[in-house]
């Protein structure tokens, strides 16, 4: 299976390629009918080769949305409905939920509503064992730990996910049948030791340790030198919106002022829009599937690409437009040498 992606016009897709097109039930359901929590899928064809174009666009995957953000019961709640409502199109259709991608890369959610959307290969037949079990380990380690309740409900997913012989339809059944229990109905032992855990780990949470911020002066023998680090800026050409100071590994930028790192108030911003990343020391822009492109040297990034950037590189997300640079300094004895990013 290939994976790519493209913009046309005004429309963003994540490609999937199949070497061979065979006739399959599940691909002519997928193509012909728009069925409810799956992706919106057209085919193309070309030397006996097919490529199913899905439609992202205004949508972000869900390890992009989790890479700053804790999931809260609701979000975790809306997740899991999500998934319980595509299994039943799946059974109207008579789709296999086995061909559903559960990994969060193909997850695809509206940003502001949180409504999920799941990618459906008609050739792809995963084990769902495994791959429930990964979904619950990835959504654990990004849960809100103060909230009792996504603490809950993750672990709940989790213990159900790591039964033998289990299916996707079976544990969100039995979870909906554990949502809709009567109030007054005494908890089972494993659920009052789902909530042991749960408030275990927030008490683990709320007691770590506050590591203090290392000198900015190191001691090599007699010799003690400061070292600033130096950070990349993006300068603004517009001073309607201010420059961005980088830090961290990755810092997104978009109009969803609660979601990303650097707040672009404009017309044609998408609410995540692109992204800057740090990777061995050096910086690397990506598209986030934005409507209206991010831009590097006036050229557009097609939707998930990633080119490196540098000093006096200009850089653009919509009409807003900036310049690479470096702020900061840095200090050195004749015994150390560092290589600056970028």
């Amino acid at each position: 299976m290939k994976i790519s992606y493209k913009r046309e016009l005004d429309h963003n897709y994540l490609i999937l390629e199949q070497e061979e097109l065979q006739n399959n039930y599940q691909a002519g359901m997928l193509i012909k009918n728009r069925i409810p929590g799956l992706l919106e899928c057209t085919l193309s064809r070309m030397d006996g080769a097919a490529a199913f174009y899905y439609e992202i666009t205004s949508r972000q995957n869900l390890r992009l949305v989790l890479e700053r953000k804790r999931l809260t019961a609701p979000q975790l709640e809306a997740l899991l409905d999500g998934l319980l409502r595509t299994a039943v199109s799946c059974e109207e259709y008579l789709l296999d939920t086995r061909s559903l991608l559960l990994e969060p890369d193909y997850i695809y959610l509206d940003p502001d509503t949180w409504e999920f959307s799941f990618c459906f290969f008609p050739f792809y037949e995963g084990d769902m064992e495994n791959g429930l079990l990964e979904l619950s380990e990835y959504l654990l380690d990004r849960l809100d730990k103060m909230d009792p309740g996504a603490v809950a409900l993750g672990y709940e997913f989790y213990r159900m996910a790591g039964e033998e012989n289990t299916s996707l339809e079976q544990i969100l059944s039995k979870w909906k049948e554990g949502e809709t229990r009567d109030e007054g109905e005494t908890d089972t032992d494993e659920e009052e030791e789902i909530k042991r855990t749960g408030s275990d780990i927030r008490a683990a949470a709320q007691q770590e340790a506050v590591i203090e911020p290392a000198s900015s002066h190191t001691e090599r023998g007699e010799t003690t030198f400061l070292k600033k680090s130096a950070c990349l800026v993006l300068r603004s050409e517009n001073s309607a919106y201010p420059s961005m100071e980088i830090t961290g590994e990755q810092f997104l930028i978009g109009k969803k002022k609660d979601a990303v790192d650097g707040f672009i108030k404009a017309r044609g911003i998408s609410r995540l829009h692109g992204k800057i990343s740090k990777e061995n020391g050096l910086y690397y822009l990506t598209d986030l599937n934005s409507t209206n492109g991010t831009y590097l040297n006036g050229g557009r990034l097609e939707v998930n690409e990633k080119a490196r950037i540098r000093p006096g590189d200009h850089v653009g997300f919509a009409d807003v437009k900036y310049v690479v640079d470096l702020s900061g300094e840095l200090l050195y004895n004749k015994s150390e040498r560092e290589d600056v990013a970028c």
